[in-house]
């Protein structure tokens, strides 16, 4: 009787615990995992940003890249400047990452964001109409100017030419729909001083690095605008510099900058899967050397943190 007891105890807690899995695998299949469900809303957005109890993978041993990189770029001497971030754990590799350069159209990526922060605080759902002005048409890159004073744009196609296209008219458009607070307000976020060699301001490759990961860490901006911008990054038509080490298929969010055709800068944040980090390269030359520096720079890291093992 008392065996028989027992039977009937172990076969309750058995039929007791299937029950508690199969009611949780259930739940799941019913309500979702909350995680994938954000990633698919901010693919772009750090995990950490968007779940700050999730982990990505810890590479720590970044030695042998760093010996790889100064082989590489040691020779090129003062004319380059490289700044790499590993995202999951803050682990840098920087050669002449603190030299100064004119940001031009770098700058680009915080005029829009001081657009959003804009629409943000006045709660504005839509982007409105504009007419395009005299002091506003810039030839210097870009083709928005050729549609002349008087042209009707909407401003979330004005953003797009600004951050795909790097146009030059789209970026003085939406300057002329910021205040200056707005413009502070973001350039306070981004933890970097403002510097200025005459009228034109300068920036490091470390410093503009931060402008990128104030966006992929949704420190500035909320989720939806970060991952807006981002996502336009990762849509523009530069794909000759940094992109070119990477595969196709990888997403790079990503801003290039050319000064006079004498520097040729390229930024970005490159989404290698559970190993995303940013990387910012500046190289004072001709086009032909910064492309081939870039490249062989960019496939040389990409390489690495795709293949190390923990």
């Amino acid at each position: 009787m008392k065996k028989a007891f027992i039977v009937i105890v172990l076969l309750l807690l058995v039929s007791i615990i299937g029950n508690v899995v199969l009611f949780q695998f259930w739940q799941k299949a019913t309500t979702g995992d909350p995680l994938s469900s954000l990633r698919t809303k901010y693919p772009l957005l750090s995990t950490r940003a968007i779940n700050p109890n999730a982990v990505n993978e810890l590479i720590v041993n970044f030695l042998p890249l760093r010996q790889q990189i100064h082989k590489i770029v040691d020779p090129y001497g003062s004319s380059f400047a490289i700044y790499f971030e590993y995202l999951p754990t803050g682990t840098t590799i920087g050669i002449n990452e603190d030299h100064e350069f004119t940001a031009e159209s770098l700058l680009k990526v915080p005029v829009v964001m001081a657009y959003y922060h804009k629409k943000e605080v006045m709660g504005m759902k839509t982007d409105p109409t504009v007419t395009l002005t005299k002091d506003e048409l810039n030839s210097k890159f870009g083709d928005l100017y050729k549609k002349g004073v008087g042209y009707l744009i909407n401003l979330g196609d004005v953003v797009k030419l600004a951050l795909q296209k790097s146009d030059n008219t789209a970026s003085l458009v939406l300057a002329d729909q910021i205040s200056e607070d707005d413009f502070q307000f973001v350039y306070d976020g981004l933890d970097i001083p403002e510097s200025v060699t005459g009228d034109t301001p300068i920036i490091t490759a470390q410093e503009y690095s931060s402008i990128l990961k104030a966006l992929y860490y949704g420190s500035v901006l909320n989720s939806d605008d970060s991952e807006k911008i981002l996502s336009l990054l990762t849509q523009t038509d530069f794909t000759s510099l940094l992109p070119s080490g990477i595969p196709k298929g990888i997403p790079i969010a990503h801003k290039i900058g050319l000064v006079n055709g004498q520097i040729y800068q390229d930024c970005g944040i490159v989404y290698l899967p559970q190993r995303p980090y940013s990387l910012c390269m500046v190289s004072k030359s001709d086009f032909k050397t910064a492309q081939e520096r870039m490249h062989t720079v960019s496939k040389a890291v990409y390489t690495y943190v795709a293949q190390m093992q923990q």
